[in-house]
């Protein structure tokens, strides 16, 4: 698809890139993928210029330092000229998930919240006070909290939600899938014949991540937070009802504990984004998997994985943070058009690459 469309479409997702710049005034959706260091916060900014945040990384003094997680969100809203976010969807109440949630509404305007409803994890019995300050026992009364007085909305799987021109499905929620097909979904995945449950999860939160589906134009964007193995099977076997996606933000960091083989050939992504840490998630088992999806044409990543090894890793052009002792925290930036186009830029480097809209 070569059309004079297709090209103005191409050239304004890439100034849309540029730093300072914004999605305002042009016909694409902006994604800032933040690096938190192996937290997660993604900023979604539509052409109407409304906002959407998932996740808000990690408390002021534990993972991002200077700046912290909320600053570093902050100053990215900021730089792509937003004085407010009007959404922001908190998936599980893990430190890395929710711990920024208190100093960023303390420091910036923020609409409405949505999580999945109440915490589901218990501490275990043997947990020491240092570990039990950092479990979601004690972190959820604390984000009850701080957003009290904001609007609030609890997700459930199947709820829909429009930000400007960006329509959200949640396909799961509190442990709950979406039953009814999405439009084009409803095939059957040949993995779930052979895949096995997985006793591990990491804790309960995990398992009861907001995973959605997001539309814009004809493109489509999967972020599934931490979701785990044992509720990826429940979501796309033995039905499929989700269907592929263009990029796929890819779940819990990298985690073994996630992205099965079923999840990745159901959702078949043509680029993922791994919001890893240098010494966080990254997985080689993660990468081998989302590197045999069925019709994926790159991997991009906020951190080289350490323990993944250079042989699992993608070239370092395409990796924002290569070098743990000099990091930049960079950010990986998406401009997507509404005819399917997109562009990955680099924030450290400027590298970018276009992937045009597919062929039908």
């Amino acid at each position: 698809m070569t059309s004079k469309r297709w090209i103005v479409g191409c050239v304004l997702s890439m100034l849309c890139v540029l730093p300072g710049a914004a999605c305002a005034d042009s016909d694409t959706l902006l994604i800032d993928a933040i690096d938190v260091e192996g937290g997660a916060a993604t900023l979604y900014i539509t052409p109407e210029h409304q906002s959407l945040l998932i996740d808000s990384g990690w408390p002021a003094g534990i993972g991002a330092k200077d700046p912290d997680s909320a600053q570093r969100i902050i100053a990215a809203a900021r730089r792509h000229g937003l004085s407010k976010l009007d959404y922001v969807l908190i998936t599980h109440y893990h430190v890395d998930h929710v711990g920024g949630v208190a100093d960023l509404l303390s420091q910036f305007p923020v609409g409405t919240i949505l999580d999945h409803g109440p915490n589901r994890e218990t501490p275990p019995p043997n947990a020491s006070p240092a570990s039990a300050a950092f479990r979601p026992a004690t972190l959820y009364p604390k984000y009850l909290d701080a957003i009290r007085g904001h609007k609030h909305r609890a997700l459930k799987a199947g709820d829909t939600l429009k930000v400007g021109s960006l329509r959200m499905t949640v396909v799961t929620s509190d442990g709950a899938t979406v039953k009814q097909p999405l439009a084009g979904a409803g095939g059957t995945i040949a993995e779930c014949e052979t895949m096995n449950p997985m006793d591990e999860n990491g804790g309960e939160e995990n398992a009861r991540s907001v995973g959605v589906v997001l539309t814009f134009g004809q493109s489509r964007i999967a972020s599934f937070g931490d979701l785990t193995w044992n509720v990826e099977q429940d979501l796309v076997c033995p039905r499929d009802p989700v269907g592929s996606v263009d990029l796929l933000f890819v779940s819990h960091h990298g985690a073994h504990l996630s992205n099965s083989p079923a999840l990745l050939h159901a959702l078949a992504p043509r680029v993922a984004i791994v919001s890893n840490g240098a010494k966080k998630g990254g997985d080689a088992e993660s990468y081998d998997t989302v590197s045999r999806s069925p019709r994926i044409e790159r991997l991009w990543q906020l951190h080289f994985a350490e323990r993944a090894g250079a042989e699992h890793n993608t070239p370092e052009p395409y990796i924002a943070n290569p070098d743990a002792t000099n990091d930049a925290h960079a950010s990986l930036e998406v401009s997507v058009t509404k005819q399917g186009a997109f562009t990955v830029t680099n924030g450290r480097s400027g590298f970018s690459q276009t992937y045009a809209p597919p062929a039908h």
